[in-house]
Parts: C-alpha cells; structure tokens; sequence
C-alpha cells in the first residue's frame, strides 16, 4: 500500500525528531563525559601559567579570585601572606580576543605579562604575544633556559605601575609604549588590557588585597 505525499511528510517528520533526540541526547550525554576533564585541563594550564609570571606560591591562585569590573584577581600566597597577584582579562586584537595573565607585585609594579589565547596574525601580530626562545647557531646545543621567554614588546611593561589619570598608549597614538609595525592593532590592544588592568588594580587595590589575603596574612 502507498503512501499519501501528506503521510510521506508525517513519517518523515518523525523519522528526523526521532534523529534529532537521539542525537541531542549523544551530545548531552559527550559534553557531560567531557566537561570535567576539559575544566581540569584549563586548570592545569592556568596553574602551569600562573607559576611563570609570580613568585612562588602554596596555594591554587586560580581558586583564590575575586573580581572587579569584569577583570579577574587571583591571589598568590606564600606561608599566610599575599606576596603577588595575577590578572586575567581580555580585549578585541586584529583577528579575535587577546587573553592576558599579568603579573603584579602587591604595589602594583607589574612582574610580567603572558598572552594565553590569541588567534592574531602569524609572523604579524602573533609575533607580539608569543614568547619564544630563539635558536641559533650559537646556542643550537645549550639548554633552554628556565623562566619566561623574551619578547620585547611584552618585557617593556615590566617594573611600570599605572598612575592617576595617565592612559597608557603606543607611540604612534601619542604615548610612549613601542609598538611593533605592522602589528599596531595587536600592540594596541595588549597596551589597552594591561593599563585597564593596572588602573583597576590601582584604583581597587585595598579591596582586592583585602579579600586576597589569607585570615589572619598581611
């Protein structure tokens, strides 16, 4: 016997609802599986992030946060006492988000910077963000050393503190903060994130202190 076309379409309408439960339950089913090993992975990152740009530290900075205008303060704590901090934030680049952690002693003198998630430009803007031990012939054979890797751009904002009513831009807007050419957007950006992080910082820093250091620290 044959179907009426209006049957057809019935059946077919509930052949695809049939395919689209299965399939949304497949995908909760994965994304549950997979979701508390994703979370320990980024945990395991930040960690691991966190320990190249501060001082040593005996506790999880990444679950000692607060935050303040969208941007996120994480405590370093050394036998009781608050001895950095780090901040995470982010702002539009050339080609996407640039991600920062920045470094920073309690006075708020920035300790270093690292770029965690970008996708900007290879050779062009990338270049601003990565850190990378260059190989020569002349330490083809010596082994890496410990710490961070240069990249000059970043190293710039090491020791600088934000100060009152003074914005942080690249030279070719006026300011004083070198820029790499053909990479302006990029520069700019990562130059917006770390004065916006350090004038937080410097405008917040009794709060964020206060709740960053351990009961009974100083």
């Amino acid at each position: 016997m044959k179907l009426k076309n209006t049957e057809n379409f019935i059946v077919l309408g509930l052949f695809l609802a049939v395919i689209g439960l299965i399939s949304g339950l497949l995908l909760a089913v994965f994304s549950g599986v997979v979701k508390e090993p994703i979370k320990a992975a980024e945990l395991r990152n930040t960690n691991k992030a966190l320990e190249q740009i501060l001082p040593p530290f005996d506790n999880q900075p990444s679950q000692d946060k607060f935050e303040v205008d969208g941007i996120t303060f994480m405590g370093a704590v050394r036998d009781g006492k608050l001895v950095a901090l780090a901040a995470s934030g982010a702002k539009k680049g050339y080609a996407g988000p640039v991600q920062a952690l920045i470094g920073l002693e309690t006075d708020g003198k920035i300790r270093a910077i690292l770029i965690t998630r970008q996708n900007e430009t290879p050779g062009l803007g990338a270049n601003v963000c990565e850190r990378k031990f260059k190989k020569t012939i002349f330490n083809l054979f010596e082994k890496r050393p410990e710490g961070l890797a240069p990249n000059p751009f970043l190293d710039q904002f090491d020791g600088m503190s934000a100060k009152k009513d003074v914005t942080w831009k690249v030279k070719k807007d006026g300011g004083d903060i070198e820029y790499v050419t053909g990479a302006t957007v990029t520069s700019r950006a990562i130059t917006a994130l770390t004065d916006e992080i350090t004038q937080c910082y410097l405008a917040n820093r009794g709060e964020i202190v206060a709740k960053l250091t351990p009961a009974g620290g100083k």
